[in-house]
């Protein structure tokens, strides 16, 4: 630790994404385009995957005829295990590279998804889930790794926001397309078996033409043995989490993303449905805040970076969903054309949610920008999930025995107050974060490493 916290200076700190100020002749080539196209297709695949489950695990259940408690088993393994490896992921990534890391993690979740498919008890349910959270772990924070190392570093919040732009819209599409060829007679491992071998695509793709960028192995500690990897992980993962601003901006965008997560996924048509509104019109509608973070991701990135205000577009960007997701609760049930404006701006807010990589980014060396990433996704995972169950314990009466059999519109109204809190606290947050790479933030950066040097 004390090794690599010397490393760890102020300077290189301010230089984010890249260790140097060089511009690189790749930048935005034609090779930079491939590349980074190859490792958004695999998050496209993870969130079809995600999508896939979501409509197929009532199915699933009931086939191999699963209890309650085993549901409730399955879906957590994927969910903590996929928080908990993205620590390891995003250090691998920089230890190792794109091009070592995604294929095999692609691997991964091809066998995962193949196990699913022909699962036939819960064991082998749990195993798939296994393996899928810990390929699908380099997703996201891999298509952001990339974009990082073949884009410069004043594109690296635009280009993470791409990435959630084709995530988002994929998303829309392929569970539009899942449920129609479920609804046309197809059985869910059939259904699974075709996501399967989207990864193997994905993974062979990958293996034949995805390469790290010139010069960029010089960089890296690469393997030198099991020990000093896991070593190197560990101190990756903890000269991160040591800077106070690392996880104060984690948690901003745990709050935005995971508010949006409880909407998108959870609640949103559970509350227009109360509202009135059919339960088409009400999927429908919350599937608009998803086609939102799709277009506001980029469009809040481009506005951030172009006027280099990360933590104040980050700031208006978290009061701004603030003030939406309450209008959401308030004004729901006025009109269907009133709800689909709100939840639509409410996903473009909550494209604010992307520009946590980019300050975490420019918070670290260029060799940690990997860790850096994964520490941001995995607190927006968790906080996401927390955020999710939290309206279901105020419905519940913070009971075990469940929500009511048809809470109304009212009671949604109360349990969703949650919501606004976390961004209400997300905005305070913001208060103590410095714009990376001003005197504020680099005099508090001396003091942190100045404590590494001494431990």
């Amino acid at each position: 630790m004390k090794q690599d916290a010397q490393q760890f200076k102020p300077e290189a700190i301010a230089k984010g994404p890249a260790d140097d100020n060089e511009v690189k002749d790749y930048w935005g080539s034609g090779r930079s385009w491939l590349n980074w196209g190859l490792a958004t297709a695999f998050v496209v695949v993870v969130f079809a995957m995600n999508s896939g489950y979501a409509i197929t695990n009532v199915s699933v259940s009931r086939d191999l005829g699963l209890t309650l408690t085993q549901v409730g088993l399955v879906g957590s393994i994927y969910t903590w295990v996929f928080a908990l490896a993205q620590f390891g992921s995003g250090s691998m990534l920089d230890r190792l590279g794109a091009r070592w890391c995604l294929p095999g993690a692609a691997a991964a979740l091809a066998a995962g998804a193949f196990l699913f498919a022909n699962a036939q008890n819960v064991q082998m349910l749990m195993a798939a889930q296994l393996l899928m959270a810990l390929g699908g772990s380099f997703g996201f924070i891999g298509a952001g790794f990339a974009g990082g190392q073949w884009f410069s570093p004043l594109r690296y919040g635009f280009m993470f926001a791409l990435v959630q732009f084709a995530a988002s819209s994929g998303a829309v599409f392929g569970q539009n397309a899942l449920s129609g060829l479920m609804a046309a007679g197809t059985g869910w491992p059939a259904l699974i078996t075709i996501i399967a071998a989207m990864a193997a695509a994905v993974c062979l793709a990958m293996l034949l033409l995805l390469r790290d960028p010139p010069g960029s192995a010089g960089t890296r500690a690469g393997w030198n043995g099991v020990y000093d990897f896991a070593d190197g992980i560990l101190t990756s993962a903890s000269t991160v989490a040591a800077l106070r601003a690392s996880w104060i901006n984690a948690l901003i965008g745990g709050a935005s993303f995971g508010a949006l997560f409880a909407v998108g996924v959870v609640w949103g048509p559970r509350l227009l449905t109360a509202a009135g509104f059919e339960p088409q019109a009400a999927h429908f509608t919350t599937s608009l805040s998803w086609l939102g973070l799709a277009t506001g991701a980029p469009a809040v990135a481009w506005l951030a970076e172009r006027s280099g205000q990360l933590v104040r577009g980050l700031r208006i960007a978290v009061v701004v969903q603030m003030a939406l997701i309450a209008g959401i609760i308030l004004f729901a049930d006025s009109s269907l054309l009133t709800a689909q404006i709100l939840f639509f701006a409410f996903g473009f807010a909550a494209g604010g949610s992307m520009l946590p990589y980019a300050i975490a980014a420019k918070l670290v060396p260029g060799r940690l920008i990997g860790t850096s990433a994964a520490v941001v996704n995995a607190v927006q995972f968790i906080v996401g999930g927390l955020l999710m169950a939290l309206p279901g314990r105020v419905l519940s009466g913070g009971s075990d025995a469940g929500m009511p059999a048809d809470p109304g519109f009212a009671a949604y109204q109360t349990a969703l107050i949650a919501l606004p809190l976390a961004l209400g606290g997300a905005a305070f947050l913001g208060l103590f974060l410095k714009e990376p790479g001003s005197a504020a933030a680099e005099q508090q950066s001396r003091r942190e490493v100045a404590g590494l040097l001494e431990r």
